[in-house]
């Protein structure tokens, strides 16, 4: 049989432990590569609340420019479709566009993206739910006093279950720098905390 470059990289997924969803995920990705508005319209329902939400996490201080930015987003990933070539990495591939997007924003209004590695202070449990007493929205102004690259990686190993290396991917960073921002990020989320309550 003879098929092409994305028929075939999606059927050498098939053989891999690959999930109904992740399958219909990636047929969504080839299917938009070549050029199924449907298809693409379906990405854009299943990921787009998502990476909004990303959004949203990471542009607390300028929500003012998260629509500006999503739409942005979306016109990049779009445009860029056709020449991904792993289709099993789509999620990734996407947060990264999104990223590029926010830090790009970040620069435009000169926001500091440095973390702030000297911090000493405890571990701090990241679940937040109802039975744990502890205030959602009260949770989230603590997560937004972060640097962004501390967000950012909490955001994406907790709120999106990311792995190190798929947040490495997004990132850019090494996986090593990617345990360092989220070791980090949870003592100062901690210390955020801590401060809130005195």
């Amino acid at each position: 049989m003879n098929f092409s470059p994305l028929a075939s990289n999606l059927l050498c997924e098939a053989h891999m432990a690959v999930t109904p969803e992740q399958l219909y995920e990636q047929t969504l990705v080839v299917r938009s590569q070549l050029g199924d508005e449907a298809a693409f319209g379906e990405l854009l329902a299943l990921y787009g609340p998502r990476l909004l939400l990303f959004a949203e996490r990471m542009m607390q201080s300028s929500p003012e420019s998260i629509g500006d930015v999503m739409q942005e987003t979306w016109i990049a990933i779009f445009r860029a479709l056709p020449g991904l070539k792993d289709v099993a990495k789509f999620k990734p591939w996407a947060f990264r566009i999104a990223r590029d997007r926010i830090y790009r924003e970040y620069r435009r209004r000169k926001i500091p993206v440095q973390p702030l590695d000297e911090i000493h202070l405890e571990e701090v449990p990241m679940a937040v739910d109802d039975e744990s007493g502890i205030d959602a929205e009260e949770f989230h102004r603590c997560l937004n006093v972060l640097a962004p690259e501390q967000r950012e990686a909490l955001v994406l190993r907790f709120f999106e279950e990311m792995s190190y290396e798929e947040i490495a991917r997004v990132t850019g960073a090494s996986i090593g720098t990617i345990r360092s921002r989220i070791h980090y990020g949870k003592r100062a989320l901690r210390s955020a905390w801590e401060s809130k309550s005195i």
